[in-house]
């Protein structure tokens, strides 16, 4: 699965957005920002209340595509 976010230097540290399910991701660096958004990206798309894949359904890998960088 793939999506794209945009990366922005912000006052205290990073932000990445990911607008196609309207999710972000803070931190002190660019790659903390981006840990966290793939954290919320995850539990987001795999929680069992969104849909409930058969328990032997491999996770599919999200891959973040940064779109644009601000800083």
């Amino acid at each position: 699965m793939k999506v794209s976010a945009v990366v922005s230097k912000v006052e205290g540290g990073w932000l990445a957005e990911c607008e196609d399910v309207d999710l972000a991701g803070e931190g002190p660096t660019r790659e903390a920002a981006l840990s966290t958004l793939r954290t919320a990206l995850e539990e987001y798309f795999h929680r069992s209340e969104a849909v409930a894949p058969p328990t032997d359904a491999p996770r599919e890998t999200i891959e973040i595509v940064v779109l644009g960088e601000d800083g």
